[in-house]
């Protein structure tokens, strides 16, 4: 670095002041003020400094402060100063690694040290770690340090069960003779189950030691000896013991035992895969199975799930597992013992009802109805507070079923035909009612605002006013999240101008990214953001666009496409949407750019007022 002495401070970042001083004059080294001021920042660079600092004692008590390795260049009569050094390891506990060896074996040094810090006690001389006082005070703190100790410390059966008690995975360091001492290693496994991989052999043979360890977490039932593997009374605790499948650990006899089965797919759901083929094929054990996780139809024998009592129960504890209308939100898990969202008990829902015979369904009209019964428990249980803010009726359980029956020439029953109608009848209505004056454009801002109005609605239902208060804030997520809504449905609604049907990868086009540059620039050239900039999502060129102030759309030539997307994206939100453009389009695409800039101001105004009008109304 070619800095004059007195640029340095200023000029080069303090971490690099010591190489600076590597290449620097001696005469620039000598300089007792510069040097200092150097030094008391940056301890290292004692290293370079007269004799004169290197004794004074202020400056190197100065740089061990900051850098303990700087107490190797103290002068040799301040390093062999007992008090000196004691005043250096107590400003910072690391100097110990530095000192002379007689102050590694000083006890009152030592003490200082571990105190400060347990895991010092590894700088100490061989004689301090193994004397009591200072281990003790060294584990203080912190008994996971008995890790470092020397071997005839970590040997002390005292020390040993102390520690374990809190740390038990400390077994593992621990000499040969105490992981097979039976007291030591309860310790352990009392607050680590998995200390038992440590253990003796002979011990993980031990009745008692097993039972200790799958009392506090059943898991650790993998490291018993198989004798114990197959009691029945440690299989059972560790069950009851661990929210994930052990039976897995079991013995093959206890595999096919009923009783031991019973209680691992009540408790785990993915038990069942561990069961015996006798028992996977038991009545008993399929109800269980499906009346606590119906979801766990699919991993069912292939016979089981072809039989039609195990397919309605199945359907019928989804329906069970449901919770409380009055207690479920859209927004947050729902609190459910199985299900924490609504797709996935739909999801469970319509693979199980897959599985029923096609003929059944067609040829038993009371069967039907049951079937559509079930399905709209489910509708009517998530949609009891008015329409679900982003799906139609087709996209909803019961418009799904409706697909699934039509696809298998499985006729309709009136019950869930009558209901998909009303449901379809009442949401036109509704829309007709509130957004038929209205053009398209203002239709599409004025869907998003209600639908933002009724997610703010359902919170503060559901957990109060102040879950919705920075929401709600003039930066907060209510106007940004309609305004970004609004600009994708202006895009999508574009006549033309998107080719979702009529391109595909492998069309013909060649886009000249050059020339669609020129027509965007000399009709937006104030709002292009970015030019060939590397997208997130592709490895690709690509023309960014403002449209507000932190919405974004993004032409992008996308490897190997040669047509062009575009992508809505706001600053710091993962909601993105891609439609695919033809070259032609580009004019189209400008004047889109120009429209919706032109009219965002006026709509994001009113969004805005809405806010506030619903800040008064929950009292924000």
């Amino acid at each position: 670095m070619d800095y004059e002495k007195k640029d340095v401070i200023g000029k080069v970042p303090e971490g690099l002041w010591y190489a600076w001083l590597e290449r620097a004059s001696e005469e620039d080294k000598r300089d007792e003020v510069f040097m200092k001021k150097l030094v008391v920042r940056r301890g290292e660079c004692l290293r370079f400094a007269p004799d004169s600092l290197r004794a004074d004692r202020d400056v190197v008590l100065k740089a061990a402060k900051n850098c303990p390795s700087a107490f190797l260049y103290a002068s040799d009569e301040l390093r062999s100063d007992r008090k000196f050094t004691k005043q250096a390891v107590n400003l910072n506990s690391g100097v110990i690694q530095y000192v002379e060896d007689a102050f590694r074996n000083d006890k009152g040094i030592g003490l200082l040290a571990v105190r400060k810090d347990g895991g010092n006690i590894a700088f100490l001389s061989e004689e301090l770690q193994n004397d009591i006082d200072v281990i003790e005070a060294s584990l203080g703190g912190d008994l996971y340090h008995l890790r470092y100790a020397s071997e005839k410390v970590r040997g002390n059966r005292e020390i040993a069960i102390k520690a374990l008690s809190q740390y038990g995975s400390v077994l593992e360091y621990l000499p040969e003779r105490l992981r097979a001492d039976k007291d030591v290693v309860t310790a352990a496994v009392g607050s680590a189950w998995n200390a038992l991989a440590f253990a003796s052999e002979d011990l993980r043979g031990d009745r008692g030691v097993i039972l200790a360890a799958v009392r506090h977490d059943g898991y650790a039932l993998q490291f018993a000896s198989a004798k114990l593997k197959d009691d029945k009374e440690i299989v059972l605790t560790a069950i009851q013991n661990y929210e994930g499948d052990v039976l897995e650990y079991a013995s093959e006899r206890l595999r096919d035992d009923k009783e031991t089965v019973l209680s691992a797919v009540g408790r785990c759901e993915y038990s069942i895969g561990y069961a015996s083929e006798r028992l996977r094929h038991d009545k008993d054990v399929i109800y269980a199975v499906l009346e606590a996780h119906p979801g766990q139809f699919e991993n069912l024998p292939e016979d089981v799930q072809d039989n039609l009592d195990y397919i309605l129960f199945g359907l019928e504890s989804v329906v069970r597992h449901l919770p409380a209308p009055e207690e479920y939100s859209f927004f947050d898990d729902a609190p459910s013992e199985y299900y924490t969202d609504f797709e996935q008990s739909e999801d469970d829902f319509l693979d199980i009802l897959e599985s029923m015979p096609r003929e059944a369904l067609r040829e038993d009209p009371a069967l039907n109805d049951r079937v559509c019964r079930l399905a709209l428990q489910i509708h009517d249980a998530y949609y009891k507070e008015g329409d679900y803010p982003y799906e139609v009726v087709h996209d909803r359980l019961i418009g799904r079923v409706e697909a699934l029956f039509e696809e298998n020439d499985v006729p309709l029953r009136p019950i869930l035909k009558e209901a998909i109608r009303a449901l379809d009848a009442e949401s036109e209505e509704k829309d007709e009612a509130k957004y038929g004056h209205l053009g398209l454009e203002e239709r599409l801002f004025y869907e998003n605002l209600d639908r933002y109005e009724r997610i703010v609605g359902r919170s503060v239902r559901k957990y109060g006013p102040e879950e919705e208060r920075d929401y709600l804030s003039p930066g907060g997520g209510f106007v940004g999240n309609c305004m970004l809504s609004f600009v994708k449905d202006l895009v999508y609604a574009q006549p033309g101008l998107c080719h979702d049907s009529g391109l595909r990868d492998d069309d013909d086009y060649e886009v000249d990214l050059d020339k669609a540059y020129e027509e965007i620039h000399a009709r937006l050239s104030p709002k292009i953001r970015v030019v060939r900039n590397a997208c997130e999502s592709f490895y690709s060129e690509n023309i960014t666009v403002d449209v507000t102030g932190d919405i974004h759309l993004i032409l992008v030539r996308a490897v190997p496409l040669r047509i062009m997307q575009i992508w809505v994206n706001k600053v710091d939100s993962e909601h993105e949407h891609g439609k695919r453009l033809a070259p032609d389009r580009l004019s189209e695409f400008c004047g889109m750019v120009e429209h919706i800039s032109e009219i965002c101001g006026r709509y994001e105004k009113t969004a805005q007022q809405r806010a506030a009008e619903l800040r008064d109304r929950f009292g924000l």
